[in-house]
């Protein structure tokens, strides 16, 4: 079904309305167990994605609210996505999640957890610095956008792997905060230069704003420093 999927579904994401674009190909690895890391603009984004790293067959975290549809799980299912309950500590999601990467799988994860309608970036969940510890991980950052235009061309960019390996952190949630915000610095960096607004990395530990739905207000110093838009 994977296969016949891609077969049937690629070729369409390349026309009128996605007429997807791809970069950086180069930095995913054909084998071996990948954290793939991903902003999330559109509920596109994860099709999108998933067909543009068409070299490594994934598999994706997702909010367990999403297979309430059986539509959706189908489609989700289709895609090697599992279940996750957010905000309960879900052991059964992440033991899934860290055997994928124990056995030389790709894993895909939204850090940010909810997609954003402004294209400003939440800050990430620490659970994606945890997975990018795991020994023998390479992880790989890639952005989507103009995605949520549906309008295209979407564009998906890879970029080089994030190094965690030398975190100072003397404690394993501070050794995950950190390895999260080296990871949603280099998603910051990616999207800005595929056209997303400008703005600080996000950083730092969760905020309520953060755990919303939809719209994401972007921070009073990202308004203060960033630069005027054209008229």
């Amino acid at each position: 079904m994977w296969a016949l999927a891609h077969v049937i579904v690629l070729p369409l994401l390349y026309l009128p309305p996605l007429r997807m674009r791809r970069r950086g190909t180069e930095h995913l690895p054909r084998t071996g167990a990948v954290l793939l890391v991903c902003n999330h603009v559109s509920v596109a984004d994860p099709l999108v994605l998933t067909a543009a790293a068409r070299h490594r067959r994934t598999s994706m975290m997702a909010k367990a609210e999403l297979f309430g549809n059986p539509f959706a799980a189908f489609l989700l299912r289709l895609q090697r996505a599992f279940p996750i309950r957010r905000g309960v500590g879900d052991v059964g999601a992440i033991r899934h999640a860290l055997s994928l990467l124990d056995r030389g799988e790709c894993l895909v994860v939204f850090p940010e957890g909810h997609v954003s309608r402004t294209g400003h970036m939440r800050r990430g969940h620490p659970g994606a610095g945890m997975f990018a510890q795991r020994p023998g991980v390479t992880v790989v950052p890639a952005v989507c956008w103009d995605t949520q235009l549906f309008r295209g061309p979407a564009r998906v960019t890879f970029g080089p792997p994030v190094d965690v390996s030398d975190l100072t952190g003397t404690s394993r949630k501070a050794r995950n905060r950190e390895a999260t915000d080296r990871i949603m610095t280099a998603l910051c960096e990616l999207a800005i230069a595929a056209g997303a607004p400008l703005q600080d990395p996000p950083v730092g530990p969760i905020r309520p704003k953060d755990l919303k739905r939809g719209f994401v207000d972007p921070d009073p110093v990202v308004l203060a420093t960033a630069s005027p838009s054209p008229r």
